[in-house]
């Protein structure tokens, strides 16, 4: 069966109307600079030597897309290529020469990134970001750009909501996006924690993360429902908490008269 890319349509789809017939030409590598616009910030330098031998064995198979800039040109896509280019020493690269304003010029750049394999939730994230606050995509656009489904671009862009901390564990690799995702759905920060640390300790997968955080909305809706027939019963506010199956009931009064109402209505008698 083939694979099918998660990323949806491949870079060649999406620039299909590239002009197929327009010549791949070399180009020193002096004479093309930086797209100041760059989307991608970092570059794995054991990557890039890699492939700087490979491109020393068999060449650059895949030109670099450049435009016009005055006398020289400017890289729209293939920035790792052409440094790793450098590092093997050629001194000159083959490239593709397209007439891009700087919209299309940062859009093609954009999803040249998209197509990396080493890619983080988070750097998808940013990505799409990106194409939604400086091209103004709508979430049903980008999807339809890049080929996945529109809940798959939302539910990315959300994860950048989180907490830096738990950010930090996704750049590390230590939780996935299925384990982001669904830390999402919890809103206080100290039981996310208290979560990230069970699943880095316990190794838990994105499935027994997501039952154990069900538990606690069930748990938690049934505790919810405790209150309210407390707080109508009393008429004052009940709170309950409860952790490592032990917990407090807290009633709140406002006055002694308040105080006496509430423990008349808990006497013995009344019960």
């Amino acid at each position: 069966m083939e694979k099918r890319d998660p990323l949806g349509k491949g870079l060649q789809a999406i620039l299909k109307d590239i002009d197929e017939k327009v010549a791949v030409r070399l180009v020193p590598v002096e004479r093309i600079i930086p797209n100041p616009n760059q989307p991608r910030i970092s570059f794995d330098e054991e990557g890039l030597i890699g492939l700087a031998q490979s491109i020393k064995e068999k060449g650059l198979l895949q030109p670099l897309i450049v435009r016009k800039k005055g006398g020289d040109y400017e890289l729209i896509a293939g920035e790792r290529r052409l440094r790793a280019s450098i590092m093997a020493g050629l001194k000159e690269v083959p490239v593709l020469i397209r007439e891009a304003d700087e919209r299309e010029s940062l859009e093609i750049g954009l999803i040249e990134n998209l197509q990396r394999e080493d890619l983080n939730p988070l750097e998808v994230a940013n990505i799409y970001r990106r194409f939604v606050e400086e091209l103004g995509y709508t979430h049903e656009e980008l999807a339809r750009k890049i080929g996945v489904e529109r809940s798959s671009v939302t539910n990315t862009l959300r994860l950048l909501k989180l907490p830096e901390w738990i950010k930090e564990k996704i750049r590390e690799g230590k939780l996935s996006s299925g384990h982001a995702r669904t830390l999402l759905s919890i809103k206080d920060e100290k039981e996310q924690r208290r979560f990230v640390e069970k699943v880095l300790k316990e190794k838990s997968s994105v499935r027994e993360l997501e039952r154990e955080v069900r538990k606690k909305s069930e748990r938690n809706v049934e505790f919810a429902t405790i209150e309210e027939h407390l707080s109508r019963y009393l008429k004052t506010k009940v709170q309950i908490t409860f952790k490592k199956n032990r917990g407090k009931i807290i009633i709140e009064f406002f006055s002694k008269d308040d105080l006496s109402r509430l423990l008349e209505l808990l006497s013995p008698s009344r019960v």
